[in-house]
């Protein structure tokens, strides 16, 4: 009955997130936006799970600064965030390129430029932040050769639609698993002179690099810096901000990471791994309800 059950789960599941995308194909631009609004002030208020995971973590950051009613302001404009962005994925890949480049605002492209023209490829270090779910197709639309590194869902059925998402928003995908698999064709990517995008909010298993974010014990890939180590691509942190009209964005590019060379590779990763995790903390600093709080970022 087990068994059954989670095939039911999966195929309702599925079924729901086609029709969903079929719906949201049908609207214009701004349409998909304000709708993936209300979809999310109304998370907000039924996915309680995810509501208190929210208000704990901003807590655990914010508590001494900011008032009971300022953290829940935020956790509500991040769920409305968070459901923005998926629905405007959705219409961005229909969008005519013209329209594409006006929604999205590029800051600091000669800083990627300069960067490939070292021909060893650019690793892209970002964060789930604002609408980062565009972030590779906008870069692809400049003529840029761009991938990103994913996590396989557990829902075969779900994933393949994502992927296809993905693909109608032209950019590449590297799966995490098969590990070999994963960092030949990353690897190959950066040989390629290829962008190469990397999510670096995520929390860590016991194979995670030990940092401190917020000044809370956490763990952090050390897969951008392991593989600027091994091949002299440079690590330039990206990030999408949604802009105050809500529609627009801006996608912002930094100076490439100064790594920090001691001669002792274990060390260089933890000093330089806890550099990267300080770059997205000053971002979610900036901008606490353009982050998701509702994930599991810390150990406990």
């Amino acid at each position: 009955m087990g068994e059954i059950s989670k095939q039911v789960r999966d195929y309702t599941a599925a079924a729901g997130f086609s029709i969903l995308v079929r719906w949201i194909r049908k609207m214009d631009y701004s349409c998909a936006s304000d709708w993936g609004s209300r979809f999310g002030r109304l998370g907000y208020r039924l996915i309680g799970n995810h509501r208190r995971r929210s208000l704990k973590n901003l807590a655990r950051v914010f508590a001494e600064e900011k008032s009971p009613h300022e953290l829940e302001s935020i956790a509500a404009a991040m769920f409305e965030n968070f459901f923005r962005s998926g629905f405007e994925c959705v219409a961005y890949s229909h969008l005519p390129a013209v329209e594409k480049k006006e929604y999205v605002h590029i800051a600091g492209k000669e800083k990627l430029d300069e960067a490939l023209g070292l021909g060893r490829g650019v690793i892209a270090l970002t964060a789930h932040m604002g609408n980062f779910l565009i972030l590779m197709t906008r870069l692809a639309l400049e003529g840029y050769d761009v991938d990103l590194l994913v996590k396989k869902m557990k829902d075969k059925k779900v994933e393949q639609r994502l992927q296809n998402l993905r693909m109608e928003l032209t950019f590449n995908t590297i799966y995490v698993n098969p590990k070999v698999q994963s960092a030949r064709t990353s690897l190959g990517a950066l040989k390629n002179n290829h962008v190469l995008v990397l999510l670096g909010d995520q929390k860590q298993g016991k194979a995670g690099v030990d940092v401190t974010f917020f000044g809370i014990p956490a763990k952090a890939a050390a897969g951008p810096i392991s593989l600027s180590i091994a091949t002299g691509a440079p690590v330039l942190p990206m990030f999408m901000i949604r802009n105050p009209d809500q529609i627009t964005h801006t996608l912002v590019i930094d100076a490439p990471l100064e790594l920090t060379r001691t001669g002792s590779r274990k060390k260089d990763i933890e000093i330089n791994v806890q550099k990267y995790t300080d770059v997205i903390q000053s971002y979610v600093q900036k901008y606490p309800d353009q982050w998701t709080w509702n994930h599991r970022r810390w150990a406990q």
